[in-house]
């Protein structure tokens, strides 16, 4: 139920990082040809619940109900996901696919009007998220279930904390960079030189907020389970519910230089890159987004195997809910 919701150690919760990462994989899926099918992509994107499935029942032991509670949530949020969501992605790939064609065509507004799009989708996503809509099962919760839980997000935070610290800052970066750059070529879209040292040096320039996120969760972590565990207050859901969505913004909010710093230097990237772009690999694009944009749009409108919910306590509810 939490877990989902706040990953413990990945500073990629946060907004800014969300957005980040968007922005990547904006760029490299594009290159994914070998995924761009609508079989394929459909396959995959029902598949995503059970990751979320997994993580859950990694929590502890549930009771039935339990159980079949969150499975309401899950299937409300995709759902919601696939139905909203999925439309609103393929929309913005048109829009980069019409631009990436024509050499010089996007400017600084068209990316800083993309990155704000992938950021407003990114906030939909966290205030969509089914742990919003399960207070009632984490109140639920008997005392060793929530010390099992608490217990599992300070071994998963020292864990990756440890990971991330046995490798240097440079080490890390270069091992990205290599591993992007392997899946590229396996794709048939090839960085030039150029472009890789463009990744390498934004990655660089990129400030790191691994440390103050690591501080800011510490506490946050801590007052979590002690809301969690005042079930007697009057005021329970909304302090808990209040608490939880803290999260995604915390640099944001006590490092706001930081935020707008990384931020600007993405965008920066962003635009660089695109101006960078060879006019084999703006044709190679231009037809993997059109195509990619496409199948989003079949997949979105595909029905799903479960009979929707339409209670808006299990979650957020597409526009068509009132015709289900």
């Amino acid at each position: 139920m939490m877990h989902e919701t706040y990953q413990t150690t990945r500073a990629s919760s946060l907004r800014t990082r969300t957005a980040m990462i968007s922005l990547l994989c904006l760029l490299v899926l594009v290159i994914s040809g070998c995924l761009n099918n609508k079989l394929v992509l459909t396959v995959v994107y029902n598949r995503v619940d059970n990751q979320i499935r997994k993580e859950f029942n990694k929590l502890g032991k549930f009771q039935n109900w339990q159980k079949k509670a969150f499975e309401k949530r899950l299937q409300t949020y995709h759902y919601w996901h696939r139905r909203e969501e999925l439309p609103v992605y393929a929309k913005l790939l048109q829009q980069v696919s019409d631009k990436v064609q024509v050499q010089d065509a996007t400017t600084e507004t068209d990316v800083a009007k993309w990155f704000a799009q992938l950021e407003e989708s990114a906030d939909r996503l966290q205030s969509c998220y089914p742990a919003h809509f399960s207070v009632d099962l984490i109140k639920s919760l008997h005392p060793e279930q929530i010390d099992f839980i608490e217990a599992r997000f300070a071994r998963e935070q020292r864990k990756n904390r440890h990971r991330h610290e046995s490798q240097t800052r440079e080490q890390r970066m270069q091992t990205r960079l290599k591993k992007l750059t392997k899946w590229s070529n396996r794709l048939g879209f090839k960085f030039s030189a150029e472009q890789r040292q463009m990744i390498l040096r934004t990655m660089y320039n990129t400030v790191s907020v691994h440390d103050e996120y690591y501080r800011l969760t510490r506490p946050w972590n801590k007052q979590l389970f002690s809301l969690i565990r005042n079930k007697k207050s009057p005021s329970y859901e909304h302090d808990v519910k209040e608490h939880m969505g803290r999260v995604y913004h915390l640099i944001e909010k006590h490092h706001p230089d930081l935020y707008e710093t990384n931020r600007r230097i993405w965008q920066a990237f962003m635009l660089e890159f695109e101006t960078s772009l060879s006019q084999e690999q703006r044709v190679w694009m231009k037809t993997n987004l059109d195509k990619l944009s496409r199948n989003l749009d079949r997949i979105a409108v595909e029905n799903v195997s479960f009979k929707p919910h339409t209670d808006a306590e299990l979650g957020c509810l597409p526009t068509d809910a009132a015709k289900l």
